[in-house]
């Protein structure tokens, strides 16, 4: 049966089934054993001669393969050799017509149409029913995440980078990439490294990202508010560790600028107010303590120490000793953002687990104002998008090597969420040892978040605030003592009529009979 499709939330087809034919050989016909061996070779070159002539030769066998799922071309060929015994089957070929933009998400199947990975696995019984999906992923978001994330791994020259987008309304994943990625028409070539997919099954240590569950937990258990004075004038000893502040301001700060400053010192002493016991819990409120199933068949687990004492607990409030997914910090931020838990899905209409409130809405306005100070006024001013209100974290995490780390890799990120006034989306963004220049989640991530929200909310038609904007241009004016060239040139200026947001499938995306001329260089790599 004719395996399911797969679309993207708008109808965009992502994944179809086309019938293609299959080469095959019936021995006891084959009359001269020799001359179809050196035929077949003329439309099959590659084909062992020394194999084939074996298998041939095996007049008991009355059915064997020769070549499956062959372009029409080949096809027309073999029927002009002639030669008996040979014969064809229709059988059925996955085609993916965006190739590599949404591999991780998508997978990909088997000669037999059994999906390996991604969706295509998750959903293997469901699609081999002949029922098609539809995702949550948008296709035109998933460009602009997937370019920016591109851009930036480039310019950084780190090794690996990643990305996700979800909709803090419903969980839904409006965009996943890891990169280097695939060609889903050709997952046979894919190497680990490609196939690897560092947002659903990669498990890291995230850094200063985690000081927002540290802050958010201090002010949700009344231990802090954003002015509690914390006193990161001297590093901590204890046991054999000290901790330290990676740009110390060795002087009394608010809590509202222990996050601003990402200062592991008062992290760490926001953390001792709530303690091991009350920190375990309110990560695993989070989710942190249980892996999630967005539906992507790839899975990964976290870690956490088994004796979660004093020392695990300053650790942990700057996000060392602890390992989660990508997925968890997406599905965590937007919980404190919007004050309610969804666990994220690929599927739309987000995932059947039921939400959960977290947080009472005065513990989400304070816990929105830190974000959005670190944007405004710390180390995440490179996401900034002038007109919008964004908020965020950045987070940088030394790479354990040994028992200990490597001060010279660094795996760096930041966390944006749009608009904080009502959140809408949670975006991270991940990169893997980018250079020195770029080695921090504030020099490198941050910008990726930014050139996303740049576009992207164009196509979401999310407004900017124009008294926000023009006082932004006032600013820079200010700054520069003249006017800036074409600033109205980089934002989003609203049209007078709605945003169209969905697009009908088209009849050129239906793929009824035959081959489509579009789709026949993805499956058989002719010209």
């Amino acid at each position: 049966e004719r395996r399911g499709n797969l679309y993207d939330r708008n109808g965009v087809l992502l994944a179809a089934t086309l019938q293609v034919r299959s080469l095959y050989a019936d021995p006891a016909k084959i009359l001269d054993v020799t001359e179809a061996v050196a035929k077949i070779r003329e439309v099959f070159p590659e084909l062992s001669s020394r194999k084939l002539t074996k298998i041939l030769r095996d007049d008991k066998r009355r059915f064997v393969w020769l070549k499956r799922r062959i372009s029409p071309a080949k096809a027309q060929a073999i029927l002009a050799l002639g030669v008996p015994g040979l014969g064809f089957r229709n059988e059925y070929v996955r085609v993916y017509p965006h190739k590599s933009l949404a591999s991780h998400i998508l997978g990909s199947v088997n000669v037999d149409n059994i999906g390996l990975a991604g969706v295509e696995r998750s959903f293997n019984t469901v699609l081999r029913r002949g029922e098609d999906v539809r995702l949550a992923v948008d296709v035109r978001a998933q460009e602009i995440l997937r370019t920016a994330v591109q851009e930036q791994m480039d310019a950084s020259e780190a090794k690996a980078g990643w990305g996700i987008v979800m909709d803090i309304t419903n969980g839904e994943l409006i965009a996943l990439t890891s990169l280097p990625d695939f060609d889903p028409n050709h997952f046979g070539e894919a190497t680990d490294n490609q196939r690897f997919n560092r947002v659903t099954l990669g498990s890291y240590e995230m850094g200063s990202t985690f000081k927002l569950f540290t802050l958010a937990e201090g002010i949700d258990e009344g231990h802090i508010t954003p002015d509690t004075l914390i006193d990161a004038r001297t590093p901590i000893s204890i046991g054999k560790y000290t901790i330290r502040d990676y740009h110390a301001k060795k002087t009394i700060l608010s809590a509202r600028e222990v996050l601003r400053y990402s200062s592991n010192i008062g992290a760490a002493k926001i953390a001792d107010m709530s303690g091991p016991e009350h920190q375990k819990a309110f990560m695993d409120k989070l989710g942190m303590l249980t892996s999630i199933d967005a539906g992507i068949a790839e899975k990964g687990n976290v870690l956490y120490p088994s004796n979660w004492g004093r020392i695990q607990t300053f650790t942990i409030s700057f996000g060392h000793g602890i390992a989660v997914t990508p997925l968890h910090m997406v599905a965590a931020v937007g919980a404190l953002a919007d004050g309610v838990y969804r666990t994220p899905s690929v599927l739309l209409g987000g995932s059947p687990v039921p939400p959960r409130e977290l947080f009472k809405p005065d513990v989400v306005a304070k816990i929105r104002d830190l974000m959005r100070d670190v944007v405004e006024k710390g180390s995440g001013g490179r996401s900034k998008v002038p007109g919008y209100d964004i908020g965020g974290k950045t987070g940088t995490a030394e790479k354990a090597s040994g028992r200990g780390y490597d001060t010279t890799r660094n795996l760096v990120s930041f966390v944006g969420v749009v608009p904080m006034e009502a959140p809408r989306y949670a975006v991270l963004v991940m990169l893997d040892e980018p250079k020195h220049g770029y080695h921090t989640g504030g020099l490198s991530a941050a910008p990726a978040v930014g050139a996303f929200m740049r576009e992207f909310m164009v196509w979401a038609g999310l407004r900017p605030d124009y008294d926000t904007l023009l006082a932004w241009q006032r600013d820079e004016i200010k700054k520069k003592k003249r006017e800036v060239p074409g600033v109205f040139e980089d934002v989003y200026v609203p049209p007078e009529k709605p945003v169209q947001r969905e697009l009908p499938l088209g009849q050129n995306e239906i793929f009824e009979e035959g081959v489509a001329p579009t789709i026949e260089g993805i499956i058989w790599n002719e010209q």
